[in-house]
C-alpha cells in the first residue's frame, strides 16, 4: 500500500520490460534493493525494505511475512475478510525529519540495551523482547522507552497475527490492528488527529474487525479489516461519519491482497 514503493517497483518492472538486455537481467531481489536505495538515497527517507518487497513479491489471496534481516519470507492465506483503505485527506508528510527522528530513538535504545547486557547479538530492536525492554527501561528516556515499546510489541504482534491467520481467527487479527494503532498513537507518536478520528469512526459499523494507521503515519490513511460481504456498506458509512466529524471528505478503496508489480506487453 506504500504509494512511493509501488510506483518505484512498477517503474522498475516497466524498465525491465523495455530494456531486457540490461535492467531486464536483474533478479527480483536486485530490483527491490534498487527501489529501496532510491527511497533512501534520492528521497532521503530512511525506510526499510518492507514496502518495496511486498510491492514486488505480493501474492493474490495472501499476506506476506518478511524477515527484513535475512529476507526470508513466507505467505499466509487471507480469506473471509476484505480491507478498506480510508484516506483521511490529511497531508502525509514523512521527509520533514520526524520519521528519521523516531528511527534514531530506536537505534539508540538497541545500543543502550546492548551496552547494558553486554550482548553482541543485539543490533536492532527485533533482538529485544518486551521483558528485556522493561528490565532496562530505567536506563532510557521516556521518549526512547515509548518509541521502543511500539517496535518491540509490533514485532510480537506480527508473529501472533500469522498464527491467527492460519487459525482463521479474524477477530483476533482485528484486535491486533486496534492495538497496533493505539501503540502508534500513544507510544510511537506517528498518528495524527485525523487518523485517530477515522479509527474511532469505524467502531460499531457492521462487519468491522479492526483498524490501524497505514504506512509511516503522520497523515494518510487507515487500514480497516472488514468481514467479507460488508466492505462496501462499511466504506460508505465510515466516509459519512468521518465527514460529519471533521468536515473533510474521506476517499475509500475496497480491496484484497493482490500480486506484486509486473509488466504486460501490449499486442
Amino acid at each position: 500500500m506504500s504509494s512511493s514503493a509501488a510506483v518505484e517497483m512498477a517503474t522498475a518492472k516497466l524498465l525491465a520490460s523495455l530494456f531486457p538486455s540490461t535492467v531486464g537481467k536483474l533478479a527480483d531481489m536486485d530490483i527491490i534493493q534498487v527501489a529501496k536505495a532510491a527511497e533512501n538515497n534520492f528521497v532521503g527517507m530512511g525506510c526499510g525494505i518492507l514496502d518495496q518487497f511486498t510491492s514486488g513479491k505480493g501474492r493474490a489471496g495472501h499476506v506476506v511475512f518478511l524477515d527484513c534481516r535475512t529476507l526470508y519470507f513466507k505467505f499466509a492465506p487471507f480469506k473471509g475478510a476484505q480491507f478498506v483503505l480510508a484516506n483521511t485527506n490529511a497531508p502525509h508528510q514523512l521527509v520533514d525529519g520526524k520519521y528519521n527522528e523516531l528511527r534514531q530513538h530506536c537505534f539508540a535504545v538497541a545500543s543502550a540495551i546492548k551496552r547494558e547486557t553486554g550482548s553482541s547479538k543485539i543490533t536492532h530492536l527485533r533482538d529485544v523482547s518486551s521483558d528485556l525492554l522493561a528490565e532496562h527501561a530505567d536506563k532510557l528516556s521516556d521518549a526512547q522507552r515509548r518509541r521502543a515499546k511500539h517496535i518491540v510489541t509490533e514485532n510480537e504482534r506480527v508473529h501472533s497475527a500469522i498464527a491467527a491467520l492460519k487459525a482463521g481467527d479474524l477477530a483476533g487479527i482485528g484486535q491486533m490492528l486496534k492495538d497496533s494503532h493505539l501503540s502508534s498513537r500513544d507510544d510511537f507518536g506517528n498518528s495524527c488527529k485525523e487518523l485517530d478520528v477515522m479509527a474511532e469512526c469505524a467502531e460499531g459499523i457492521e462487519g468491522f474487525l479492526g483498524a490501524r494507521l497505514m504506512g509511516g503515519g503522520f497523515g494518510g490513511a487507515t487500514l480497516n479489516l472488514v468481514r467479507e460481504g460488508h466492505a462496501e456498506a462499511f466504506a460508505a458509512e465510515l466516509a459519512r461519519r468521518y465527514q460529519a466529524r471533521t468536515g473533510r471528505r474521506a476517499d475509500t478503496v475496497v480491496f484484497v491482497p493482490g500480486n506484486g508489480a509486473f509488466s504486460v506487453k501490449a499486442d
